[in-house]
Formats: C-alpha cells, sequence, structure tokens
C-alpha cells in the first residue's frame, strides 16, 4: 500500500478521534482519555511520516517538496507542544476548550497540508514504486513501535 495512502488512513483515525471528543459531554475522564488517544496518535503519525515520506522528499531535488516538509514539521512541533501543555491541564480549566479547538484546528492544517500539498509533490517527485516501498517501510516501523510499545 502506498504511504500517502496509510498517511490518509491516520488523518480518518484522527478525524474520527476529534469527532469522540467533540461528542463525548462534560466527562472530565472520558476527555482526558479522548486527548491522550489523540496525543498518541498523532505522535506516531508525526514520527511516521517524518521516517519515512517526509525523509524521501527531503532527499529529492524539488525545493518546493523541502519547503513543505520543513513547513509540516514546524507546525507539528507546535501541535505536540500544544498536547503537552493540555495533557498537563484539567479539562475543567477555563481555558482547556479553546486551547482543544485550536489543537483540533492545527490539526486539520496539518491533514490538509498533507493531503493537498504534500502528496501531490510525493506523486510528482517519486515514483510509484518508491511510494509502495515507503508505505512498506512505514508498515514495518508501525509494527516495530507497538512491539515495543514506543509510542
Amino acid at each position: 500500500m502506498k504511504v500517502t495512502l496509510l498517511l490518509r488512513h491516520d488523518h480518518e483515525l484522527l478525524r474520527g478521534l476529534m469527532d469522540r471528543y467533540r461528542n463525548a459531554g462534560s466527562s472530565e475522564q472520558s476527555r482526558r482519555h479522548l486527548l491522550q488517544e489523540i496525543r498518541h496518535e498523532l505522535q506516531t503519525h508525526a514520527l511516521l511520516a517524518a521516517e519515512t515520506l517526509y525523509s524521501a522528499l527531503a532527499a529529492t531535488p524539488s525545493d518546493r517538496a523541502v519547503e513543505l516538509v520543513e513547513n509540516a514539521q514546524e507546525r507539528a512541533q507546535a501541535v505536540e507542544s500544544l498536547t503537552t501543555e493540555l495533557s498537563r491541564m484539567s479539562p475543567s480549566d477555563r481555558h482547556f476548550d479553546s486551547k482543544m479547538n485550536t489543537l483540533f484546528a492545527e490539526i486539520e492544517w496539518l491533514i490538509e497540508e498533507e493531503e493537498e500539498r504534500i502528496f501531490q509533490e510525493a506523486r510528482k517527485t517519486l515514483p510509484e514504486y518508491r511510494l509502495e516501498e515507503l508505505g512498506l517501510e512505514m508498515q514495518h516501523r508501525r509494527e516495530m513501535l507497538r512491539m515495543l510499545a514506543v509510542v
């Protein structure tokens, strides 16, 4: 399976978790648990994207690819900082919901950036067989992470 399809699957998983959070009601325990699930999926996604697709794109002669990857990685770091901050807060904190809304907006931006720009650049600069190879690498790495329970 192509790396872009695997990453798109991650995007759907993240969107599903965000919807579950929005529909979780006021239970602090449910909201905290969903935040941790979202954080875990974001960390896994960011690591796998960086190790596979982003590193392959950065190695191409495309200046556009390098720029897209750098921008996405900077935003991913900002998202990680925000999830860290949220994980230290109580869901009853008066700023918690607004920070969650900011987090969700950032996640949507990252998803759109990948799907609309990065994937397009990948299809332009990398041959089909390489996208397939990267998909296999990503699947293998994800399994390794699961077995090691690293992320």
